[in-house]
């Protein structure tokens, strides 16, 4: 039995896998209520009465760079000997929780996606983003996975249109440097934008509540141009990395985001390039469905365990 951890920087989603083609024993669990990732696994292992577990296959929200793995929006760190020592003697990958999701994608289904105008996936280099806590993306080339840090970027002058150039610089003058795009495109940006929009510095709404409020104007304001830049940022990276396959976004907050009547302004915006907008036109963009992408992609990655 494997188990398979998906861990983002709010909270940590565990199962298990007995053959590598389907899981079961789902739980969810709040990162910020342990101290440790070995407590957080054995609490897991332990709620769920488990026994015979010695591999695992986890993603975790932060760069890996050595043994020492340190969540970026989480404080949280642990040493990937140790764990394997204490819990998984029998093998243990870890890896970047987008990489974990993008291995979804090698097998994923027509049915699995909903295409934001060209209705067919490409060959050629794919990208997977994921608004959430923070801002994830990875790239895929034929069945490899390159996690990466793209959300740090800084937001180009370029696409700042003046309804989106007020909120930048708000946010220079409270914070004394420029906003990533990973500081808009995730559930601190959502709300960031409604509070300076809306004057409600206070307000008691989540930014569930802000994405399900469109009859509200500073709501429906605040996702417009939440909108405007996740598709210029989606743009620039389709370009850096020549995604031709096809760029796919994810995650609660896509889905709740962009919905059918925003398709062809997103698309619309994706697409506008001065000196490129055939290649854009050509990329497939699509929206993918699948609720457990974080256990499907490491199903994927057990395999190599077995």
């Amino acid at each position: 039995m494997i188990l398979i951890a998906d861990l983002g920087a709010t909270n940590a989603r565990f199962c298990v896998t007995h053959d590598c083609l389907s899981f079961h024993n789902k739980a969810t669990y709040k990162i910020k209520d342990f101290d440790s990732l070995a407590n957080l696994c054995n609490a897991y292992i332990t709620d769920q009465s488990l026994k015979k577990i010695d591999k695992a296959v986890i993603g975790v929200a932060a760069p890996i760079l050595g043994d020492k793995v340190c969540f970026v929006n989480a404080n949280l760190e642990f040493s990937i000997n140790e764990l394997q020592k204490g819990l998984f003697h029998g093998g243990l990958i870890v890896v970047n929780d987008l990489e974990l999701q993008a291995y979804a994608l090698i097998n994923l289904s027509q049915k699995d996606i909903s295409y934001i105008g060209k209705q067919k996936i490409s060959d050629g280099p794919k990208v997977l983003v994921a608004p959430g806590t923070g801002l994830g993306l990875a790239g895929i080339v034929d069945e490899t996975i390159v996690s990466t840090e793209a959300g740090h970027i800084n937001i180009p002058t370029s696409v700042l249109r003046p309804d989106l150039k007020q909120i930048v610089k708000q946010f220079v003058r409270e914070n004394s440097r420029e906003p990533t795009y990973e500081d808009f495109l995730s559930g601190k940006g959502i709300l960031y934008f409604y509070k300076i929009l809306s004057g409600e510095i206070d307000t008691n709404l989540s930014s569930e509540d802000i994405l399900a409020r469109r009859e509200d104007n500073h709501c429906l304001q605040s996702i417009n141009i939440l909108n405007y830049l996740l598709s210029s940022f989606l743009k620039y990276i389709t370009l850096v990395w020549g995604a031709k396959g096809g760029v796919f976004i994810s995650g609660s907050i896509v889905n709740s985001l962009i919905k059918e009547e925003d398709y062809k302004e997103f698309r619309k915006n994706f697409d506008d390039s001065e000196t490129m907008k055939e290649f854009m036109h050509a990329t497939p963009l699509a929206i993918v469905n699948i609720e457990d992408i974080g256990f499907m992609g490491g199903l994927e990655l057990s395999k190599r365990l077995k």
